[in-house]
């Protein structure tokens, strides 16, 4: 009898351990592997960000707005995906950071490669959630438990205070992959070694301070007013354009990280562009993105004297091997002086627009992303030549 009783438990350990994935390990770094799984604290319903949004309503509504929102809809992503289907699970463990979130699990590699994933199904795999990219319960959810800034909410579920949601490490978790893993396939996200090396980091002001903005309201229902924080996490931006009219006003709370102006030097005229607002290299994150500045000058009747475009950001060839050619982003609180020529012998004005892209005209049609919001305005500035 003893002896069956043992068997029998051997073969639940191993029903179980088969269940659970192994840790892929390559080069060791987090993103291998994604959060583990998370069961639904008692009290919810689900860890679907519109069931978090019956009660936390404001902040739901920011959170559709944001790019963590569209995290795993994103159509450059999608695009991006297909180019090397075999490595798309790494990928995944970023913008679908649960294991919930995900029909197959890898287990293993072969060859320690990326192209060479051991798939296995998911039994646990929850569809509904996997489309909501980095949802609610990717940072606040653990152990059956709800994380928060407080932890004595009268809420329907357990709370535990976390005081760790707002350091950068929460951040970087994903906003920090820089690793090469073969000559063509290179993570090159350094946003949170950026803001480690600047200024703000010895200020103690992390990514929260500025893209979390502080804010007393009402969390929930019912509840009292608490100094809380938006969820907008909105930084290069989502083309407001292309959102729904009812978000469209969240886009007013936030500032340019870039200022730009127009001095004169001499009988010059200088574009003064200054990163007066971001805590990391400005444009950060995604390699192709990039800033254009355009400048006209306008004479005494209106007309264009003069135009000149400034592009601010990252060149790479991606093939055969992958290499930065160049960089001249900003660095924190850096302040760049760029030449536009002589000033015009007629009092006129000035107009400076930046443009935040992320995917130029090359890569939208190599992609075939038609009508895809490529780039956002995010400052226009209108004034007399100085």
């Amino acid at each position: 009898m003893r002896e069956r009783s043992i068997a029998a438990a051997a073969g639940i350990f191993l029903l179980v351990a088969a269940l659970l994935p192994a840790k892929v390990k390559i080069l060791g770094f987090w993103w291998e592997n994604p959060l583990p799984y998370q069961t639904v604290p008692p009290g919810l319903r689900s860890l679907r960000a519109a069931d978090c949004g019956v009660c936390h309503q404001e902040i739901y509504q920011e959170w559709l707005v944001s790019t963590h929102a569209h995290a795993q809809r994103d159509r450059q992503y999608q695009a991006e995906l297909t180019k090397s289907p075999q490595t798309r699970w790494l990928c995944l463990n970023c913008h679908t950071p649960l294991e919930n979130q995900l029909a197959s699990l890898a287990v293993d590699v072969r060859n320690n490669s990326t192209h060479q994933p051991i798939l296995q199904p998911n039994p646990r795999f929850e569809e509904s959630l996997a489309e909501e990219g980095v949802t609610c319960a990717v940072c606040h959810v653990r152990e059956g438990v709800v994380l928060g800034p407080w932890g004595d909410s009268k809420a329907p579920h357990p709370v535990r205070k976390e005081a760790k949601l707002l350091d950068e490490q929460s951040c970087a978790a994903c906003h920090q992959a820089t690793a090469a893993y073969t000559d063509t396939l290179v993570c090159s996200l350094n946003t949170a070694g950026e803001w480690r090396e600047g200024p703000y980091a010895a200020k103690a002001q992390p990514c929260s301070h500025c893209h979390m903005p502080a804010v007393d309201r009402l969390v929930a229902p019912g509840g009292p007013v608490r100094h809380a924080r938006r969820h907008l996490f909105i930084g290069s931006k989502i083309p407001k354009e292309k959102l729904p009219d009812a978000y469209r006003k969240y886009y007013d709370l936030f500032d340019s990280g870039l200022t730009a102006d127009v001095a004169r030097e001499g009988a010059a005229l200088k574009l003064v562009l200054k990163n007066v607002r971001a805590g990391h290299l400005l444009p950060t994150g995604d390699p192709e993105r990039y800033i254009l500045v355009k400048t006209a000058l306008l004479d005494a009747r209106g007309a264009i004297a003069s135009q000149h475009t400034y592009r601010i950001g990252q060149e790479w060839v991606w093939y055969p091997k992958a290499q930065k050619r160049s960089d001249n982003r900003l660095k924190p609180l850096e302040e760049r002086r760029v030449d536009l020529g002589a000033r015009p012998a007629r009092a006129g004005r000035y107009r400076v627009v930046v443009e935040n892209w992320r995917l130029s005209d090359e890569n939208t049609a190599y992609h075939k992303l038609t009508d895809y919001p490529q780039f956002s305005e995010v400052l226009r500035v209108e004034k007399p030549v100085p």
